[in-house]
């Protein structure tokens, strides 16, 4: 979620490849100004329309819709009513490429701002096989099969704090020094497959007590969530800014 919103931003801006040949790869899509917030808005939803669900190869940008995630945990906390550790691998994130861009403020030459990366998203759709155990809210919870987890009207909200980082002459890359990433949907439903191992009244019983009480369950995992992605950004902006220089990415 975070991760994507970072990284294709970053790309879409770009019109120039280490190779030299982004300009024929990806047309329509200009090299903006470092503070042109309104084209680099424009660039992030250009390569979301058009490159999430296929990737750019060439520029090392995977497929963002479907992404997939190897794995994906968030573990117990004795102090909150969602009391459980749960995990998830091979798990594919969809939904991504009807996102759009609303905000990318806080670019500026020096990187001495937090910036902020703002997009809305119709439905987020986490599917892939899942282990949960623990208590929710009074109940104990055990299970483990294929999940089906949507989030509907999501905001996604990131704010990354960058440095420079000089490399010989005319030559400036950057590096993440801190991202925090708030996701904030307007409804959740759960689906868990094999619940309680198989039994039905009891896997009923704690889908209708999760689906009820979606939000509160969603604000108790809410910063494990946000935690979880944001380390899985850090390490793909690493990987980017660690390509491709800040002359590459913008007009600066």
């Amino acid at each position: 979620m975070e991760l994507t919103l970072a990284l294709v931003l970053l790309l879409g801006c770009a019109s120039v490849s280490v190779q030299g040949h982004a300009s024929e790869l990806l047309s329509g899509i200009e090299r903006c100004g470092i503070m042109d917030e309104q084209c680099l808005v424009n660039g992030f939803n250009n390569v979301l329309k058009n490159y999430a669900q296929s990737g750019i190869k060439e520029l090392g940008l995977i497929p963002l819709d479907p992404l997939h995630m190897k794995k994906f945990k968030i573990g117990r906390n004795p102090h909150s009513p969602v009391n459980i550790d749960l995990s998830f691998r091979d798990v594919d994130l969809l939904g991504l490429h009807r996102g759009v861009a609303k905000r990318a403020s806080g670019f500026t030459s020096d990187l001495g701002r937090t910036i902020e990366l703002v997009m809305d998203v119709p439905e987020i759709v986490f599917k892939g096989p899942y282990a949960v155990d623990g208590r929710v809210l009074i109940l104990p919870i055990t299970g483990k099969g294929k999940a089906d987890i949507k989030l509907t009207e999501t905001n996604v909200h990131a704010f990354i704090k960058l440095k420079r980082v000089p490399k010989g002459e005319h030559q400036t890359f950057a590096e993440v020094v801190d991202i925090k990433v708030e996701v904030t949907p307007q409804h959740v439903s759960y689906q868990l497959e094999n619940l309680f191992n198989g039994q039905k009244d009891l896997s009923d019983n704690m889908h209708a007590l999760i689906n009820e009480n979606w939000q509160d369950i969603f604000n108790e995992l809410k910063p494990g969530i946000g935690e979880a992605f944001g380390l899985i950004a850090k390490t793909v902006l690493d990987r980017i800014f660690g390509k491709l220089s800040l002359e590459q990415l913008f007009v600066v």
